[in-house]
């Protein structure tokens, strides 16, 4: 795997001389997508704010509503769901175990390999797990990683738990179709 990273394409395009601040390059918004500016806006990757499609159009759309007059929505970047497509895929969102421990905080982690999914056994693609990470106080979904085939595509249901603060419980106690790989999800969910 190799990760090159983003730069901002932010010279030449004469934002000092407008008054427009930057931040390595990126330009500084908030959370209307206003620059330091009122009446100049920005959106997407120029704003070094999760350099993802998803966040850019939310950006996007929130900057359209603002400018409409009508009041846009804040993005809570921390629980935007992200993928890699690589094969096998990764997908995450929220809170990841690493960034728990870093923070001194507790969590409890439940994983299920793809190994114990009938429809990863059906399509010969076993490799790879779905993980929750949640609170043990209060079993709330803080978030969770998916590696494996459709990832891109599972991440949606725990985007939705963490977003709505789900409990593990109900996460468990969802019945999703069967054979099918979210049945992974759920039973990550004991």
């Amino acid at each position: 795997l190799l990760a090159v990273g983003a730069m901002p394409m932010t010279e030449g395009l004469g934002l000092e001389e407008a008054g427009v601040k930057t931040d390595r390059g990126f330009i500084v918004v908030d959370e209307y997508q206003r620059t330091s500016v009122p009446h100049i806006y920005a959106a997407g990757d120029v704003t070094g704010q999760m350099l993802l499609s998803s966040v850019a159009n939310q950006q996007g759309r929130n900057l359209g509503r603002h400018v409409t007059g009508h009041p846009g929505q804040s993005i809570d970047y921390s629980d935007v769901a992200q993928a890699i497509f690589t094969e096998p895929e990764i997908a995450s969102v929220g809170l990841e175990e690493a960034d728990a421990a870093a923070e001194g905080r507790k969590v409890r982690i439940t994983k299920v390999p793809f190994t114990a999914n009938p429809r990863s056994l059906i399509h010969g693609s076993t490799g790879g797990f779905a993980k929750v990470v949640s609170d043990p106080a209060t079993r709330v979904v803080l978030g969770g990683t998916i590696v494996g085939h459709r990832a891109s595509e599972l991440i949606g249901i725990l985007a939705l738990a963490t977003r709505g603060k789900m409990k593990v419980q109900t996460l468990r106690e969802t019945l999703m179709v069967h054979p099918t790989l979210s049945e992974s999800i759920s039973d990550a969910g004991d």
